[in-house]
């Protein structure tokens, strides 16, 4: 549904639509907010994206905002079929990396990564933080103009009229709608993530606090971990 018909929507369920009461734009403020709450539960299936950039050999970190500015959360980096990438962490990075491997890190807005094969274009699979898209099919942060769309299935769309219902009937002071309300959004996100389970992948810690003495320092060969 567009963000008109999901304003029109919400409008049905009041009993006061009075415009100076709660405004359009209250209402488009309540169903981001509903998108915000719904991306923040999870890692959606409608959310995965993918993005190239250039990997210079021997230039380690890259900040997110300059090659995926909606990231969220990684899925995986892509060369070819012949590399396999491991999301490890931080850490296990900065002893490993200039060793030939290829592995990469989510280090807060920046990626570290390293490859066994120098300079290439890679392809970075992750879960956008973003909520919505245009009409064109842009995807965007936020629902804006009147024509944007949820990137929420259209049969799960109605729970964010829901949510919006429920802080509409808590403004107008009638709790017994908002309690029914939120209720039913709440069961519906607990739905949907039970249809939707997350491929998220979590760091791999290769070598543990106390395992460093395990190893030789002539193994890694390096004074600057990041070999830089």
């Amino acid at each position: 549904m567009q963000l008109s018909e999901l304003q029109t929507n919400v409008n049905y369920r009041r009993r006061d639509t009075t415009e100076n009461f709660v405004s359009n734009d209250e209402i488009k403020t309540y169903l981001n907010e509903a998108l915000d709450t719904i991306q923040a539960e999870n890692e959606w299936e409608w959310a995965k994206v993918s993005t190239s950039f250039s990997y210079t050999s021997g230039s380690h970190q890259y900040a997110l905002s300059a090659i995926a500015a909606d990231f969220k959360m990684p899925i995986n980096i892509f060369y070819t079929d012949n590399y396999t990438f491991e999301n490890v962490s931080l850490p296990t990075f900065q002893q490993l990396s200039g060793h030939s491997n290829n592995m990469y890190s989510i280090d807060g807005s920046y990626i570290w990564i390293d490859t066994s094969f120098g300079t290439g274009t890679l392809q970075l699979d992750y879960y956008s933080h973003y909520a919505a898209k245009t009409s064109g099919g842009s995807i965007i942060a936020q629902l804006s103009t009147s024509t944007d769309e949820p990137l929420l299935p259209l049969r799960f769309q109605p729970m964010i009229i829901d949510y919006a219902d429920a802080m509409c009937q808590r403004k107008e002071g009638l709790l017994n709608d908002y309690q029914i309300a939120e209720a039913k959004f709440l069961r519906r996100l607990e739905k949907m993530k039970r249809e939707y389970p997350s491929v998220r992948t979590t760091a791999i810690i290769r070598m543990k606090q106390g395992d460093f003495g395990k190893y030789r320092t002539s193994q890694f060969g390096k004074s600057n971990p990041l070999n830089q």
